[in-house]
């Protein structure tokens, strides 16, 4: 465990809090100083642009894309790319896909020479399959990211700085801890990060009147977080909490969630889809439609290396705009949705998809009876795992599944243990078992949490 980890969990809860706050006051300064207003303001203009412009904005700024990484990333200097495109065209269709493995094989020749080593930010993510992946960027590009997230959060009508309730992977309350609080304040962000982790039958109450007593504006969680809240606030008559909006993201949102969430709450879920290698943004409108943002960047569905027709699930493979420190171009997430057409009425002319998939897992239940979702954070700092899969084979007993390159060594086990030690608790013992390959579903997918022992409780 490191020392800055092992200080804030041996730390009294208000001096947790001051730490919280005095992190999230820098990472404040971070995504909404320097050009993220400017950005912002663009992001509302372009909005309401015809879809004309927005063709024309999507080639200008892809070839400028594509000058800049032939001109600047090692990469592609070596794959090679075309010269200024006017469509999507062959040209464009010749250009391979780029996976995740094939990223991570590159190191550094994924990053631009144009970019001074002092100016790099690190973004780190475990991904929807439990590859650990390092993604480079700098300050500019992180305060566009959250410019785009900014006008989201105005599509669901929340005011900035309004209060906000989070839900995510963060272990912001000891996992051996069985009282509440089970949340910690980011006076900073205006932010109750409520653990993930502790949500139980024994604790569900206490977390219904956490949020009751904090009134935010939003709640922004797992859909696997928030809806064991949910189900109790409809099944008891539980009383006084009334956001402006739900946000999920992270995890697929069923329709069956969906009507539970906004039954209980009284107010619109809007989900969204994003990726930490910030290649492609879709975000629901109020009109309840997914919204590809194309100032973010190229997605393409492709189903069996072809564009997927409407109403076919397809691979999103993704070109992002906003990063020309680690340009991505064709990159396959990993991740499908659905193809949709038509227009919406909020009079938006993005590119719309039916639905986004590739994200269901089960949910891990403890002994004690907590329900443990999104577990893909603690895949993050661990660089040699290629892929991986969490079963849960017996009722206090975990079993990871690793594909891991011969860099995984006995240090990274180890702190593979420790990260899920801090999530599940001491009662459930956790085994690593190494694979030369782990089995996909009939559609190719990699089921990443896998619950043998008894059904997850229902998103329907």
């Amino acid at each position: 465990m490191s020392l800055s980890r092992s200080v804030y969990l041996g730390s009294p809860v208000w001096a947790q809090n001051l730490m919280l706050s005095l992190y999230g006051w820098r990472l404040r300064q971070l995504r909404y100083g320097g050009v993220h207003e400017r950005v912002l303001t663009r992001l509302r203009e372009s909005q309401w642009w015809p879809p004309e412009r927005l063709q024309q904005f999507q080639i200008e700024s892809l070839n400028r894309l594509l000058r800049h990484a032939r001109m600047n990333v090692p990469l592609y200097r070596e794959r090679g790319l075309p010269n200024d495109l006017t469509a999507l065209d062959e040209r464009w269709l010749a250009i391979p896909l780029l996976t995740k493995r094939e990223l991570r094989e590159a190191g550094r020749k994924a990053i631009s020479s144009r970019t001074p080593r002092w100016r790099l930010q690190e973004v780190h993510t475990g991904g929807t399959t439990g590859t650990p992946l390092t993604v480079y960027c700098d300050r500019g590009v992180l305060q566009q990211n959250f410019a785009f997230f900014a006008r989201f959060l105005e599509w669901a009508g929340v005011p900035p700085r309004a209060r906000v309730a989070t839900f995510a992977g963060r272990v912001v309350v000891p996992p051996v801890q069985r009282r509440p609080p089970f949340w910690r304040l980011n006076r900073a962000s205006n932010t109750m990060l409520f653990s993930s982790y502790h949500i139980s039958a024994d604790t569900v109450l206490a977390y219904a009147e956490a949020l009751r007593d904090w009134a935010p504006a939003l709640i922004d969680s797992y859909p696997s977080s928030i809806l064991p809240i949910a189900r109790f606030v409809q099944e008891s008559g539980f009383q006084g909490i009334r956001p402006a909006a739900v946000i999920t993201s992270s995890e697929s949102l069923s329709l069956g969630a969906r009507d539970l969430i906004q039954g209980a709450f009284g107010c619109k879920v809007l989900d969204h889809y994003g990726a930490a290698e910030m290649v492609a943004l879709i975000t629901q409108c109020p009109q309840g439609s997914y919204h590809v943002n194309p100032e973010f960047g190229v997605i393409e569905l492709l189903h069996n290396g072809k564009p997927a027709e409407e109403g076919e699930l397809g691979e999103i493979v993704a070109t992002g705009f906003i990063n020309p420190v680690m340009p991505l171009i064709r990159y396959a997430t990993g991740d499908w949705a659905m193809s949709a057409g038509g227009e919406c009425s909020c009079g938006r002319a993005f590119p719309m998809v039916a639905r986004v998939e590739g994200r269901s897992d089960d949910v891990i239940v403890t002994p004690e009876g907590r329900l443990i979702g999104r577990l893909d954070p603690i895949f993050k700092n661990v660089t040699s795992l290629l892929e991986t899969r969490i079963i849960q084979d017996a009722r206090d007993h975990v079993c990871v599944e690793v594909v891991a390159s011969a860099g995984f060594t006995l240090v990274e086990e180890a702190a593979l243990l420790e990260e899920l030690a801090l999530r599940l608790g001491s009662s459930m013992r956790v085994e690593v078992v190494r694979k030369t390959t782990l089995d996909r579903t009939r559609g190719g997918k990699l089921r990443s949490v896998v619950n043998l022992v008894s059904s997850s409780p229902s998103s329907d």
